[in-house]
This record gives C-alpha cells, structure tokens and sequence, in this order.
C-alpha cells in the first residue's frame, strides 16, 4: 500500500485563535475555508489518539487524501485537551490536517437517551462530517445501562462517557426510545467506528447491557493466576501484570477470534484463519443494543469481538485494537510475561499468527468506505 503522506495545513492560524474553537459556526467556518474537503470527527482527541491516527496514515494503512480530521471533546471530560491543543501547537510536520472542536454545553446522565441541551451539537457535527471514531477508554458506568456497580468496575471519567453515549443515541437511536429518529435515518451511508469501548458504548448507547468482568463473571475466576492458568484466548488483558512491578511488560494480550457468519471481517483473513488481534479489556456485552448483531466472538464464544450494523452497513464496532500504533511500528518492543528475555514487536506478534494481511486489509476497507 503507498505509504501517503502529506503536509499539515494549520487551521489554527487559518480559521480560529485560539486552536480549540467552540463557535456554533465552527463547522460552517471550517467547511468553507476547507476548500471542500470532507471531514472525519474524532472523539476524545488526546495526544495519544491524533498520534495513534496519524500512525495508521503516515504507515500507509488509511487513505485519506481529501479528508480533514476534527477532534470534538466534551469540555466537561477528565481529560485535559490543552495538552493536545499544546501538541498541534509544536509539532512540526503532521501527516493530515487536524483541528479541534469544543462542546461546552451541558448534558445530565438522566437525559442521555432523549433530546437534551446538546442535540444542536450532535445534529452540527452529524450534519458537516462523513464518520466519526468512537476510541479506547476505561469502564462505562453500570447506571447507564440500569446496573449496579460491581466492585471491579473503575468509573474514571463519566462526563466522557455521558457525551459519547448521548452522541451514539442521537446517532443510531436505541431501546430507551423506539420511535426515536436517528440520525442516519438521514444519511444511511454515515461511518462510526468503535474501538474496544467504542464498540461498547455503541451497544449501551443502543440499549444493549455489559458483563462487568469477564474473568469472574464468564469463567469463575476470582485469582490473577488462575487466570494466567488459562488457555491464552481466554485472556483478554495481561493479569501478568497484576503480579509483578515489571514495567516493560504489556497491558494487553494477543489471541484469536471466531467469525460467527460471512461478514466484512471474515473476508479480511486467509482462508481457515483465525486471526490474532491484540485487546486489552475486562468487561464485554452481554445483551445487544437495538439494530446490532454479533459477528466475530472468542474462540469459546463467551466474549463478543465485533458487531454491525443490520440497518447501517457503516457502523462497525469491534472489541480488540486494530488501532493501537504499537502494532505497525518496529521500534515499540515489549515482553508479556516476566521471565521473558527476548522483547518482541507488535509486527513480529501478528505476523506469527499469520494476521498482519487481516488487519492491513481492515484499515483498506476503512478507507474505502470513507472515500466512496
């Protein structure tokens, strides 16, 4: 695949000051001063997601030659979005034009699933955008989808994830309200993405429930080293790591996955298979939200690893990272367990289990949805 490159644009300078724009006109201004390029809408822009998505263009795995990227953050999130305004300030050459966007009005978790106060903010982005990426996060509150909260659940920053979910049901419409017109409902061919808790709250945002912890609610398994004990595609993080201080070893771990049926995922892998994706999670859906349909599951089929949609053929949602930078770079090394001696690649982990070619061609089709 050509690796594309191709020099950043500010937009900073261009079209707002200072970079974080919070204007109801921001979409209006950007769309005209864009000379009419499309835009792609990011969620939760840290650093280290305009740096994972600039990864996948520079190495030549997305194809975005007439796209923008937008960041969109809730104002209210934990995270502190100077640091990324900071980065796009210093940095001196990107691979696309990045700019951020921020919704400063105020949403309840009692009024997620309904109009609220940032429906007009969801409808402008909807409305001046071709797709949006839902990334990687920590743990959804259990009250969002009517649970209690288990004690190995971590809720580290609801606001987040008040603003994804309501974005989500303003999207796709969910459960909480049948008669809902979702967005899409307007423009079919929209993309979204959901990455690991991105495909999670795609499924809460719809009505769909959570399994809080996989290892003691699927397997019955309440001791890091029991689960180590497992056979590895029964791991879906490093419980390596709960045992030792070593701080070169990964978070996640590798293992395979099932396909359930033909799907865009089955076509993406060799004949006969099974690709190995790299996750790094410990909860997993229990219940499909409304219009979902499971397609890819552990090895076991306990632990779902990727929906779609029935009704929208572009929203895609799956539970491993075929995002994370690490796995397309040479010089990120690592160990999965203590004893190791040898570190390894995320490249050298895939193309052993024969996968490198699944997801190359995963971030192809990506691009080719976009671009029709």
């Amino acid at each position: 695949m050509k690796k594309l490159i191709y020099s950043i644009i500010w937009l900073t300078a261009l079209l707002f000051s200072p970079s974080i724009a919070n204007s109801q006109n921001f979409f209006d201004d950007i769309k005209q001063k864009s000379d009419g390029n499309n835009i792609l809408v990011l969620t939760h822009p840290t650093v280290s997601n305009l740096k994972t998505f600039a990864t996948l263009v520079e190495e030549g795995l997305v194809d975005l030659p007439d796209y923008r990227v937008v960041g969109v953050f809730y104002d209210k999130e934990r995270y502190d979005f100077s640091k990324t305004e900071k980065y796009l300030d210093t940095a001196t050459t990107l691979p696309v034009d990045f700019s951020l966007h921020r919704i400063e009005d105020t949403v309840s978790k009692n009024e997620l699933f309904t109009n609220n106060p940032l429906t007009d903010d969801f409808e402008k982005i909807f409305n001046n955008s071709e797709g949006v990426i839902f990334f990687g996060g920590p743990d959804l509150p259990p009250s969002t989808y009517k649970e209690k909260t288990n004690l190995l659940t971590s809720i580290y920053d609801p606001h987040r994830h008040y603003f994804e979910l309501s974005f989500l049901f303003h999207l796709l419409g969910g459960k909480q309200q049948s008669e809902y017109e979702s967005l899409l409902s307007q423009k079919p061919d929209y993309l979204i993405y959901g990455f690991c808790l991105g495909m999670q709250t795609m499924n809460v945002a719809t009505g769909g429930t959570m399994i809080q912890d996989i290892p003691t609610q699927i397997y019955g398994l309440n001791f890091a080293e029991d689960v180590i004990n497992q056979d590895v595609n029964k791991r879906h993080r490093n419980y390596y790591r709960v045992l030792s201080i070593d701080n070169t070893l990964l978070s996640g771990s590798f293992h395979q996955i099932h396909f359930l049926k033909e799907s865009f995922l089955k076509s993406f892998s060799k004949e006969q298979i099974l690709p190995v994706v790299y996750s790094n999670h410990h909860q997993a859906i229990k219940t499909l939200g409304k219009g979902f349909e499971k397609i890819a599951t552990s090895l076991d089929e306990k632990v779902p690893e990727a929906i779609q949609h029935k009704k929208f053929d572009n929203v895609k949602g799956v539970q491993f990272h075929p995002e994370a930078k690490f796995l397309y770079e040479e010089s990120a090394r690592f160990k999965l367990h203590p004893g190791d001696t040898i570190h390894t690649t995320g490249r050298e982990m895939l193309e052993e289990g024969v996968s490198m070619d699944f997801h190359v061609n995963f971030w192809e089709d990506f691009s080719n949805r976009l671009n029709e």
